[in-house]
């Protein structure tokens, strides 16, 4: 079992790291990966012409690079951005990272229709609100 733990490990480091957009004096961080990324990003900098500031990472492959890890450990609270009724991406972080779970807020939008920036614009400033 410790030879597949090692080599789970060692296999973060060869798949592709994730893509990080940091802005100065971020509050929080958004995590997404796949389809979502370009309605995220899109969010991301309506967010910020409202004044919320968040980092995003983009996962871009499993096991997951040193970086997720980081990424991680520099906010207290992600929000977790997927179209998967079950929060798959989530669980994994939860699983295969040292983050507390408190620590990720899923916002899930599975309604068969893709993303759209005003569903994670939304999901994001009600759960800043209350």
């Amino acid at each position: 079992m410790d030879r597949l733990a090692r080599k789970h490990k060692a296999a973060g480091r060869a798949v592709p790291a994730p893509e990080i957009r940091k802005q100065a004096d971020a509050s929080f961080g958004i995590i997404s990966m796949g389809g979502c990324d370009a309605a995220v990003r899109e969010a991301v900098d309506v967010l910020a012409q409202r004044g919320i500031l968040a980092d995003y990472m983009r996962i871009r492959a499993f096991p997951f690079d040193e970086k997720v890890e980081a990424f991680l450990a520099s906010h207290s609270r992600h929000f977790v951005i997927e179209q998967n009724r079950d929060a798959q991406l989530k669980t994994l972080l939860t699983m295969e990272t040292a983050v507390a779970k408190e620590k990720l807020k899923s916002l899930l939008v599975y309604g068969g229709f893709p993303l759209s920036s005003r569903h994670v614009v939304d999901g994001i400033t009600r759960n800043l609100e209350g």
